[in-house]
């Protein structure tokens, strides 16, 4: 036989050879396909006749649908019809058995927190272990004047992994004028918004003459408590700044601006900044009086064309509100203080804010302008627009990095 012959002959089995696997590979990966998709199907046919506290998505089925068809034919044995090898009458069975034991397991666990969290209740709070729609409330968070804020768990599974705060409003806010207007505002306002350095707002509503509002649970404190501790590390409060800047300059683009910047409405969560209580916002360009005609925002944060009662605002009060906090948090001192509000809020509109490298000169020049251009007295001499502040704070990181001490 010829050299080419043996060739040819040669390379006609290795074709062979690879063709078979490549049919046996396949049909493998289509009987794979079969099996996960059986899976799938069995997982979500058990849920459905028999709902487990959990909310199945496709990964979560198919694994339950997988399990139950092992322990199902295990168990049970192989009869009935079925599908690439898989029976479906005592897979479905085993599908419901583990479904079962989960269910059970969720029962076991919310019992034991149940009984955990009656345990640290003094009783004090009406609301406390109390339900809210499909929430079990289980913490106070904190207090103030118009409202408290609860943490709250799905009451199903008493998962702190799902927590909610709830703000249940009191008396006092339910008289103030314009109240409900406020909120409603407050939930379609947020509704637009969706940035990782806000807090979401879910649904505002009322349950047994309780009003209240569901938003999303951020675990943390406020920036006011961390600059309480004094000021903080240069390139800590960059960061910072940066990210509000970004979650402003987010607001401002779908024409929201918030009004009220200030560190009692920023959480600092293991991710960064969450800004919250978009109670005072308003679309850009409305009026920020209310109807008795007095300006809305609080002393040590407010800019001079609110303090003046300006009937158009744009988000460059947001800017100076937050460049007020970017020098508090730098300086430990506030920008304008004094013993009144009255005092305070005239400083605003009158004096020249003292430059932050005076009180610590290892802030940079660099960044030291940005500040004060963030709390010109005009609004036309700050940043058009928090994009361009974020870029120029994103320059500064590396160097207030080196400078921090």
């Amino acid at each position: 036989m010829a050299r080419e012959q043996v060739y040819l002959l040669g390379s006609g089995l290795l074709a062979l050879v690879v063709l078979g696997l490549l049919i046996t590979l396949l049909g493998n990966l289509i009987g794979f396909a079969v099996v996960v998709g059986l899976g799938c199907g069995l997982g979500m046919l058990a849920e459905s006749i028999y709902p487990s506290p959990y909310n199945y998505g496709r990964a979560s089925a198919t694994g339950l649908g997988l399990a139950g068809a092992c322990i199902g034919s295990f168990f049970l044995g192989h009869w009935g019809p079925s599908l690439a090898g898989v029976y479906v009458i005592p897979s479905l069975l085993g599908a419901l058995a583990v479904s079962g034991a989960l269910r059970g397991k969720v029962w076991y666990d919310r019992v034991k927190a149940m009984e955990n969290y009656r345990a640290s209740d003094n009783g004090d709070d009406p609301l406390l272990m109390s339900q809210v729609e499909q929430y079990r409330v289980i913490r106070l968070l904190g207090k103030g004047g118009f409202a408290k804020v609860y943490q709250a768990l799905p009451d199903r599974t008493l998962r702190e992994s799902e927590s909610v705060a709830i703000k249940v409003f009191s008396e006092n806010a339910l008289q103030t004028e314009g109240f409900f207007g406020r909120v409603e505002r407050e939930v379609a306002l947020c509704q637009k918004l969706n940035h990782p350095n806000i807090v979401r707002t879910i649904k505002a509503d009322e349950q047994n003459k309780v009003h209240y509002l569901i938003m999303e649970f951020v675990a943390g404190d406020t920036l006011r408590k961390k600059m309480q501790q004094g000021r903080m590390e240069i390139a800590e409060a960059v960061k910072l700044i940066t990210d509000m800047a970004s979650a402003l300059g987010h607001a401002h683009a779908h024409g929201v601006i918030h009004r009220d910047i200030k560190p009692d409405n920023i959480l600092l969560s293991e991710n960064g900044p969450k800004i919250m209580d978009f109670g005072l916002a308003r679309l850009e360009g409305t009026s920020d009086l209310t109807q008795s005609g007095s300006a809305i925002g609080t002393p040590h944060y407010m800019a001079p064309e609110q303090v003046l009662c300006e009937k158009k605002l744009d988000g460059r009060c947001d800017q100076y509100a937050l460049g007020c906090m970017a020098f508090e948090m730098l300086t430990g001192e506030k920008l304008f203080d004094g013993e009144q509000a009255v005092f305070v809020v005239m400083k605003h509109v009158n004096e020249a804010p003292r430059n932050p490298r005076d009180l610590r000169p290892q802030i940079s020049e660099e960044l030291a302008h940005c500040i004060l251009r963030m709390v010109a007295k005009n609004a036309g001499d700050r940043y058009p627009n928090m994009e361009e502040l974020v870029s120029d704070l994103k320059k500064l990181r590396p160097e207030a990095v080196a400078l921090a001490v």
